[in-house]
């Protein structure tokens, strides 16, 4: 039977940290509380400080005089191999944190060790600001309590009372286990490829196989990297590569150095195609000065999107052939001269013929000669581009065999 595990600071949160277990004791659940304080507590956890400390190799009388950086870094360390061989004997369903930002450090150093498909909460004061780092493509749950977690008073009581409820009410029986030989593609997406994406998945089901799509927000694109990882899927479409645009050109939804690299090492067949090359984009705290000369376009109220140039788009395909790599399996780039997304077509504000194809010249410096580069004069959201997009698809999947009958998805 899986079960509630609570990770905290027992030193400096204990009453709220109590007042958490009380009321999963409440509701029916038996917790498992795991002691992450730098300094000596009055709590009796499941697992002291002193054992997590033991587990990272340390002396816990020796974290204090380190700094709290320091230190914070050991004990998410020794909770994390706590975590993981909880995991392994089947006794996580589903791991809880509250706090404020030393909690939010210890829970990005447990997410990895608990499996897609066992929930994960973190109830913290600082996912009031940038949660990237805390959601790291995982399924993640995260909730603002409010009021500072400290001490007692009806609004914290109130957000334990829920942050407990929802745990009882999301806790799983173990890891998502995806039964059955349905094969499956990952897809990247933004608003503007949409049309090509949604072609391309409508022609996948009618294959009997499976697609799924990623928002390439930066969150996503570090999701189809876990998952090629992982070998949780057959094939890859990656149709937007905004990601790699921000990261290059310092956009604000930039997916990481392993981007576009991962299907590649594990020889997974990928189709790609420079969708949102035309664009990088940014959020409420405005465009940075260097992009004053290029055009700007105010997607909504949280995002502006800059028009890239020939010169950033060459940059952008140099880096897209550097991540490829050489391949371990058939890697194609199709590029739609006509246009890489629904404002980069004839006659729309984004339009620049010259900056797909500089895009191609970068690409051709540095992929290998094992990645194959189409051209077309299509823009990517014309139904023949799609058409090509799938066609090769169908071809990577009738070569693959069927994928294994069972297969944990892990986080």
């Amino acid at each position: 039977m899986t079960r509630v595990v609570v990770v905290g600071t027992f030193d400096t949160k204990l009453k709220p940290l109590k007042t958490l277990e009380k009321e999963l004791v409440a509701q029916g659940e038996d917790p498992i509380t795991i002691d992450v304080s730098v300094f000596p507590s009055q709590a009796s956890p499941s697992y002291s400080a002193e054992a997590v400390a033991e587990y990272a190799g340390e002396k816990h009388a020796s974290l204090g005089p380190r700094g709290r950086a320091e230190a914070v870094h050991v004990m998410a360390q020794g909770a994390a191999k706590i975590l993981g061989e909880l995991v392994s004997k089947g006794e996580v369903g589903v791991l809880v944190l509250m706090g404020g930002s030393n909690a939010a450090t210890v829970f990005t150093h447990l997410v990895p060790e608990v499996p897609m498909g066992i929930p994960k909460i973190l109830m913290a004061t600082f996912v009031s600001g940038e949660t990237r780092a805390l959601v790291d493509g995982a399924d993640t749950v995260l909730m603002y309590p409010v009021v500072d977690v400290d001490g007692d008073n009806t609004i914290l009581r109130a957000m334990i009372k829920r942050l407990a409820s929802t745990a009882v009410v999301i806790k799983s029986n173990g890891p998502l286990t995806v039964v059955g030989d349905e094969r499956r593609v990952a897809l990247s997406m933004y608003g503007v490829t949409t049309p090509c994406v949604q072609h391309v998945e409508k022609h996948l089901r009618l294959l009997g196989v499976d697609p799924l799509v990623f928002h390439a927000n930066g969150t996503g694109g570090i999701t189809i990297e876990r998952f090629a990882r992982q070998w949780l899927i057959d094939a890859v479409a990656d149709l937007t590569l905004a990601e790699l645009g921000n990261e290059v050109l310092g956009g604000a939804f930039p997916a990481g150095p392993d981007r576009l690299s991962s299907a590649a090492k594990a020889g997974l067949p990928q189709v790609i195609a420079p969708g949102a090359i035309d664009m990088v984009a940014f959020g409420p705290g405005g465009v940075p000065k260097k992009f004053k000369d290029h055009v700007v376009h105010a997607h909504n109220d949280l995002v502006t999107l800059v028009r890239t140039t020939p010169d950033e788009c060459h940059k952008i395909g140099k880096v897209l052939g550097e991540r490829l790599g050489e391949p371990e399996a058939e890697t194609i780039v199709c590029v739609p001269l006509g246009g890489t997304s629904m404002m980069d077509r004839k006659g729309e504000v984004f339009y620049d013929p010259k900056a797909v194809k500089a895009f191609h010249a970068g690409l051709s410096e540095t992929a290998s000669s094992a990645i194959k580069i189409e051209t077309t004069p299509k823009n990517i959201n014309d139904p023949d581009f799609a058409a090509r997009i799938f066609g090769h698809l169908a071809r990577f999947l009738d070569m693959r065999t069927a994928s294994p009958a069972s297969r944990n998805v892990e986080g």
